[in-house]
């Protein structure tokens, strides 16, 4: 009986836990600031409570996992509204490199390693720190880093090149099933469908992974069938 209580109290927990992090939405989630943490070790603290000991009442442990949430998006709020009030809960953006040099003073402020910065780098494409005019360390943990002006990447605009317009590819079959909505918004007919499927030798749209038809009009067709060799990525 006491299993029962448990798996019981672990799927009523994880409800709950959907519901508080719906409520929370993705700005929430993306950041994770001083408050995000202290709530989340307070959730996971309820819940293992609760689960680890079930002889106890369930309801007001319920209660105070709802409760949190609602707290947490209330003081969000707060937050948001007062900028001088939420400059006490959340950490400030921290210039790690500036003007091509390593702010070391600011390294040692943050507890923050040369290799923690290296490997930040390197996560973005970075392995040339002589490359770099600008680096800070975002409040939630990531690392902004502003190439010097020789080494940006040519763009069209720089060549004043005209580019033709791209925007969001419309899933057309996903996972072999047609997408009708996606036909009537692209003013197209299954049956042109079916016969672009064919001039790929494709018999039936349930062969078909995904199609998707980007805003040049291309029609992009992944099957099921993998191919016949994959690469190998070695660590």
């Amino acid at each position: 009986m006491i299993y029962l209580t448990v798996i019981y109290r672990v799927v009523t927990i994880l409800l709950v836990f959907l519901l508080v992090a719906l409520l929370l939405n993705k700005r929430h989630l993306g950041r994770f600031t001083v408050f995000d943490f202290i709530a989340a070790v307070t959730l996971g603290a309820v819940a293992g409570a609760d689960i680890a000991d079930p002889d106890k009442p369930h309801g007001p442990r319920m209660f105070a996992l709802i409760a949190i949430g609602v707290i947490h998006v209330l003081f969000t709020k707060l937050i948001l509204e007062k900028r001088k009030f939420g400059k006490l809960f959340t950490f400030d953006p921290t210039m790690v490199i500036q003007n091509g040099k390593i702010v070391v003073k600011n390294l040692k402020n943050i507890r923050y390693t040369l290799d923690d910065l290296l490997c930040q780098l390197r996560e973005r494409g970075v392995f040339d720190l002589s490359e770099v005019e600008y680096a800070i360390l975002e409040p939630d943990g990531k690392l902004s880093v502003l190439k010097k002006s020789q080494y940006l990447p040519v763009t069209p605009g720089d060549l004043k090149i005209s580019t033709q317009y791209k925007g969001l590819s419309i899933p057309l079959i996903l996972e072999g099933k047609v997408i009708q909505e996606g036909l009537k918004s692209a003013n197209l007919t299954e049956e042109w469908l079916l016969n672009q499927l064919g001039n790929q030798g494709i018999a039936n749209p349930g062969e078909v992974f995904i199609a998707l038809l980007n805003t040049q009009g291309n029609l992009y067709i992944s099957k099921y069938r993998e191919p016949s060799n994959i690469q190998k990525i070695d660590h």
